[in-house]
């Protein structure tokens, strides 16, 4: 099918019982690659992947591969003997089948999956997902809530999918460890239909996992899941613009506990902050680039009033302060450049370099305690999101072209951490004027440019020589373009 990413998705409805019984018999044999290439062959625009149909390929996606290769064939392979011996003897030389997904399966579930984001809404693929609650932020549409029916239960991979329902967020389900080889045993041909009880087999044991480290927040065969769900959010994101005029996925706002009594802004963000600095220290591009998508996604939900932004951005900076300089740079200029993410920055390198909107004067910041629920919740603006009004980031970004050169000024500290963070809130904040309209110009900043005062507190903040000394140079550069 060659559908558009991004193409309006017309109304779904639910598959009939005869395609989803198609796919159900499959699946009960264990005939997974039958199954997803039936599915694939269902996949439409009009007809709604069932969630527990959903949650069984992300299983199978996320089964974890053969620890050898070697491995697969000899759980699913058993020579035979000559036919000798008494008749339960014969029974048990009986060929056996394994319900334990093979890494063929497990690909093409990850690309069924990917192709149904092509197909099929957010809304209907996040069913089969967990969630907190249903986001209706700021005066947007209320999000439809399907009824989740799991018509068969009967088949081994149905039985063990319901894990992922039973989590609390969908950053559990991507977690090293979640998904363990050695669930599914191998079942006598004979009788395997009359089985009612799960297809458990002897796990690991769990005496050994304590001298083991922790778990990975993304286990090494999850990453294309952890792609999926955000490119699962991202389109998300995507048509609650179009639908409301404000850029954030209500999707994944579900994905953040609301606080103890279930009232204010949410503020619980560790688990996708502990795997978006996972990404972050990756080797690979397309890893880190999964963390500066988290991040973009994260930063994006400030417009809502129904996300603390405050607590954010306090959460993100106690890690930056223990996060060496390359993780820093790495993080901060990798996002796309559009005005709530310059205002996003230009409040938090404030909060890290400890400017004092208050009192107009730069003192060093304490690190923060990283955001938990229940924490006091800092008074915002309450107006709505879909009128336009300013969240918490918005007024945090209120700085004036005084607060930049003051913090410039500051000679506290000569880290190179923070001659990169005095960077990025000058580049910041030289981009947001350049993108204000007339009358949200500050018109100090024309001044600064035009009396040299900007230039002298870049030639007194940053290095001549040694580390951060590139800073300098490309600041002289940019300079003369504003």
């Amino acid at each position: 099918m060659s559908h558009s990413l991004f193409t309006e998705i017309t109304e779904e409805r639910e598959m009939t019982r005869s395609q989803r019984n198609l796919v159900d018999t499959c699946f009960e044999e264990g005939q997974y690659e039958s199954g997803i290439a039936a599915l694939e062959l269902l996949r439409s625009t009009a007809f709604k992947p069932p969630p527990d149909i959903i949650r069984q390929l992300l299983y199978i996606a996320l089964y974890p591969p053969p620890f050898h290769t070697g491995d697969e064939q000899e759980q699913t392979q058993r020579p035979l003997s000559p036919a000798k011996g008494s008749p339960s003897k014969k029974k048990q030389l009986l060929p056996k089948i394994s319900f334990a997904p093979t890494v063929t399966a497990s690909g093409a579930a990850q690309k069924l999956l990917f192709s149904f984001l092509r197909t099929n809404s957010p809304d209907t693929l996040f069913r089969g997902l967990p969630k907190y609650a249903v986001a209706t932020a700021n005066e947007c549409a209320t999000r439809s809530e399907a009824v989740d029916k799991d018509y068969d239960q009967d088949s081994p991979i149905a039985r063990e999918a319901m894990c992922l329902k039973h989590c609390k967020d969908c950053w559990a389900i991507v977690k090293e460890g979640f998904i363990q080889r050695g669930k599914f045993a191998p079942l006598p041909e004979e009788g395997r239909k009359r089985q009612t009880k799960p297809a458990v087999g002897p796990a690991d044991d769990d005496s050994d996992n304590a001298c083991n480290p922790a778990p990975a927040v993304v286990a090494e065969h999850a990453w294309p899941v952890l792609d999926w769900l955000l490119r699962l959010f991202e389109r998300d994101e995507i048509l609650t613009e179009k639908n409301s005029g404000v850029k954030f996925s209500p999707l994944l706002l579900s994905q953040i506990p609301p606080p103890r009594g279930g009232r204010g802004p949410r503020q619980d963000i560790d688990a996708p902050l502990d795997i978006m600095f996972r990404c972050t220290n990756q080797d690979c591009n397309l890893r880190r680039s999964m963390g500066t998508r988290l991040f973009t996604l994260l930063i994006n939900l400030s417009q809502t009033t129904d996300f603390d932004a405050n607590m954010f951005t306090a959460a993100v900076i106690a890690r930056l302060h223990f996060s060496p300089p390359d993780v820093i740079l790495r993080l901060i200029t990798s996002l796309p450049k559009t005005m709530p993410i310059l205002r996003f920055q230009i409040a938090l390198c404030q909060r890290y370099l400890g400017v004092s909107q208050s009192c107009g004067k730069v003192r060093r910041a304490k690190p923060q305690a990283r955001a938990r629920r229940g924490s006091p919740v800092i008074p915002g603006s309450a107006s709505s999101a879909k009128e336009g009004g300013a969240s918490t980031s918005t007024r945090l970004a209120g700085a004036s072209c005084h607060d930049i050169l003051a913090l410039l000024e500051s000679r506290e500290s000569i880290e190179l951490s923070t001659i990169i963070m005095k960077y990025v809130l000058l580049v910041a904040y030289a981009l947001v004027q350049s993108q204000a309209s007339p009358d949200q110009i500050d018109r100090g900043w024309k001044d600064m440019l035009s009396d040299g005062r900007l230039k002298r507190a870049i030639s007194n903040a940053f290095p001549e020589k040694g580390d951060g000394s590139e800073y300098r140079s490309t600041l002289f550069a940019m300079h003369d373009l504003w």
